[in-house]
């Protein structure tokens, strides 16, 4: 069977390298694929660059369809805060699959913006400098300790839309999945007890 984002931007078949094996997908707020006025899976890179400033974009790396990103530094009185969106194969290289917001110097140039990167938070209230007990209690699913984090990895399922059913049908009329397969990644570091280090990322494939 092919393997398509809902958007039908790519066949190809996406690897994430996990810390620990992944697991069934518990139940993850949605609201934390999102900050700002930016949603995983939904707003373009280009939409990003509209709000923070025409970044440039840079590979992650020099394989093939290796994601790209972009990515912002703002200073204030707290230090550097860094946000990072990025795409992958499975956004079509425009839409974003994830993104990073972090005190922690990032690779690549990253582009001055007015926006106090430090002060955005996640759609279910996730921040930099956020305690480890507020940051479970907002996202409440089965972490690993990996390294000097957590993370948070698993497959799941979304039944398609009606709509989206119509459109797979047209495309492909002799296949009977009705769902989207779904990868979920979320990672967390922290130093005294406080976030430093947000990254999550989420893709869709039938």
């Amino acid at each position: 069977m092919k393997k398509l984002t809902s958007c039908f931007l790519s066949n190809a078949l996406v690897t994430v390298a996990f810390c620990a094996s992944a697991s069934l997908a518990t139940e993850v707020p949605s609201r934390i694929f999102s900050i700002n006025n930016a949603m995983v899976g939904i707003t373009t890179l280009d939409e990003v660059r509209k709000t923070y400033g025409m970044a440039e974009s840079s590979r992650v790396s020099r394989e093939d369809e290796a994601d790209i990103t972009i990515c912002y530094v703002h200073s204030s009185s707290r230090g550097e805060s860094f946000l990072v969106f990025e795409s992958g194969v499975m956004g079509g290289f425009k839409r974003i699959t994830g993104f990073r917001i972090s005190t922690l110097r990032q690779n690549g140039n990253c582009m001055l913006t007015n926006i106090d990167v430090g002060a955005l938070a996640t759609g279910n209230g996730v921040r930099l400098g956020q305690s480890l007990e507020s940051f479970k209690k907002a996202v409440p699913v089965k972490f690993k300790r990996c390294a000097s984090g957590l993370t948070y990895e698993a497959l799941s399922q979304r039944a398609a839309t009606q709509e989206e059913l119509k459109r797979l049908r047209a495309n492909w009329p002799n296949e009977k999945q009705d769902y989207f397969d779904v990868t979920t990644v979320i990672k967390a570091k922290f130093r005294d007890n406080r976030l430093i280090d947000l990254y999550v990322h989420k893709i869709e494939s039938y």
